[in-house]
């Protein structure tokens, strides 16, 4: 073939059709997020009909839309993300080649067998931002992932202790254990009935036995209090989401009761 003949050949092929895409949110603003989850924080918004040029797709939180119900989320050229069900879009994208949020690892119910029955930041509790599963004094609390212990603590009132059942009326979550997961994600337990055998700096590996149910702290019965932070830590109120949207979306669902 001539160099005149290859060229026409290569010439006459038909270029890859680029995907348009514009955010399709009526009557609402599309967030932005540094992860596939609405557990993420959120660092933008964007407004309907908003031209987006996203790069490829991830699966993460299930979550209803006005173009799709899906689980992919689209990445955009900064590396955050919004979700798929609110774009529309003139072709398929591809999955990401790698996940450029929090590795893969192991997540585990904290308390199996037991169900959750205080909610994340309720009408009733808007400053809660953990939940609460009752269960009974001397149950095993399990690490949730692997990590590191961050902090082991007593946690009450001047004058209080830690190791005799709390009140209504008590201050603090009392005996609790604070994790560092890979990925910047932190978990928090509270209530235990004693002095938990962890320290400061060991390792532990998802459901090792970190402690066990007490009432502790302000407490009114035996439960778990338990929270989850992202970019954390340090923990905070800005930095806590809900732990039955995140426990569900890295595959430990939290059952309610």
């Amino acid at each position: 073939m001539t160099g005149a003949a290859l060229g026409a050949v290569i010439g006459s092929q038909p270029a890859t059709a680029r995907i348009t895409a514009t955010v399709n949110s009526p009557g609402a603003n599309l967030n932005v997020r540094t992860g596939p989850a609405r557990w993420y924080p959120r660092v933008g918004r964007l407004t309907h009909g908003t031209p987006v040029n996203p790069t490829c797709q991830e699966k993460g939180e299930y979550v209803a839309g006005s173009e799709r119900d899906t689980d992919l989320w689209d990445r955009l050229p900064d590396g955050t993300y919004i979700h798929d069900g609110h774009v529309k879009r003139s072709g398929s994208l591809p999955m990401c080649a790698a996940a450029s949020t929090a590795p893969h690892i192991e997540w585990t119910h904290p308390l199996p067998g037991f169900k959750v029955q205080g909610g994340f930041r309720t009408p009733q509790r808007p400053t809660h931002r953990g939940v609460d599963l009752m269960s009974f004094k001397g149950t095993p609390i399990h690490a949730a992932a692997q990590g590191t212990i961050v902090e082991v603590v007593c946690n009450i009132q001047p004058g209080g202790s830690c190791d005799v059942d709390g009140t209504p009326q008590s201050r603090g979550c009392g005996w609790y254990v604070k994790i560092a997961h890979p990925g910047k994600v932190a978990t928090l337990y509270c209530h235990m009935i004693a002095k938990p055998p962890v320290v400061a700096g060991q390792k532990v590996k998802a459901g090792q036995v970190i402690g066990y149910i007490g009432s502790s702290g302000r407490s009114s019965f035996p439960h778990l209090h338990y929270e989850v932070h992202v970019n954390a830590p340090p923990t905070s109120d800005a930095a806590a989401v809900d732990p039955i949207q995140f426990m569900g979306t890295v595959g430990a669902p939290m059952p309610r009761a």
